[in-house]
């Protein structure tokens, strides 16, 4: 009898969620847990193995009734193999996730990275079901981008394609943490609106943020700006317009060298903000001169929220099964 579901993993650096899909792409069972921090390959694989035994038990499944297992993964990610060329945040560089997951499971694995695969998910049950040429920029904690080009999946030569928080929108702006300047994700991931509103603070702009944030500046949550914009905070209100106005000049330059049907954002802060950013990001794009007439590229935020990686994993193992 032919296994009937899929599972689908998003790892991040504090989250990790697993979902049960079936064959059509339906989540039927989720389950969420806390990324280990700090801790050793062996701990980190433990806890992958340990959420997908939960997520088979709570279905009362076994693993003959799974077809095959999808994961998604921040970093630079061989697709081919399943191996982690380089992450920063997990304990996991060098490692061949894949390989190391079949010696339990016994089954059909892939591995990619989180915003490839995202992109994969919108492709495939989004508002790209339909496109051929779909460009998702994810924005959380850093900004991630994944290319869908004449229905595929484009991660590149040597597996770093789509990294579209590391395209230059300011020369000369602030520093990013991959060491170049003006990156978008200088301006539009979490960590550098967090950076920008500490920045305000410390040059005595009157927030409600610390409040919303309860005194936790150095990781500010998406829903806390979210509550802050509500208020009209002025701090909060800036340092996102920045970060919108930003996210509309990636998009320009998106359109000029790809010419997608769509251009979907994503992630906590576009969840949080999404709908205070989205005119803004527009309007943005819309300035452009060059390409507003013949274009009809929609900038729209995604319809899957969380579930996009979780879709675009399972997705992705279910290839050629």
């Amino acid at each position: 009898m032919t296994a009937k579901y899929f599972i689908g993993i998003d790892i991040g650096g504090t989250k990790m969620a697993a979902g049960l899909v079936t064959r059509n792409g339906k989540i039927l069972l989720r389950r969420k847990v806390r990324t280990p921090s700090k801790c050793t390959k062996k701990v980190f694989l433990s806890a992958v193995i340990n959420l997908v035994r939960e997520l088979i038990a709570e279905g009362d499944l076994t693993l003959k009734d799974i077809a095959g297992i999808g994961i998604g993964i921040p970093g630079v990610i061989d697709p081919v193999h399943g191996k982690v060329l380089l992450i920063t945040n997990l304990p996991l560089s060098g490692i061949n996730l894949a390989a190391e997951l079949r010696k339990t499971f016994k089954l059909h694995i892939t591995v990619g990275n989180d915003a490839n695969i995202a992109a994969l998910g919108e492709h495939r049950s989004g508002l790209g079901k339909n496109a051929e040429n779909i460009v998702n920029i994810s924005v959380g904690t850093g900004v991630g981008g994944g290319l869908i080009i004449n229905g595929r999946l484009v991660t590149g030569s040597f597996f770093a394609g789509g990294e579209l928080g590391h395209m230059i929108v300011q020369m000369d702006g602030p520093k990013c943490t991959c060491g170049k300047k003006g990156c978008l994700e200088a301006f539009a991931g979490r960590w550098a609106i967090e950076k920008a509103i500490r920045a305000g603070i410390a040059k005595g702009e009157k927030t409600v943020i610390t409040k919303y944030a309860q005194g936790k500046l150095k990781s500010i949550k998406s829903k806390a700006l979210r509550k802050a914009l509500d208020k009209h905070d002025p701090l909060v209100t800036r340092v996102i317009k920045e970060a919108a106005k930003a996210l509309g000049e990636a998009c320009v330059s998106i359109m000029h060298i790809i010419d997608p049907e769509y251009i979907i954002l994503g992630g906590g802060v576009i969840e949080a903000c999404g709908d205070y950013m989205l005119p803004l990001i527009r309007k943005a794009a819309e300035s452009d001169t060059f390409l507003s007439t013949v274009s009809g590229c929609i900038i729209a935020k995604s319809s899957l929220g969380d579930d996009s990686i979780i879709l675009g994993a399972a997705a992705s193992a279910s290839q050629g099964r």
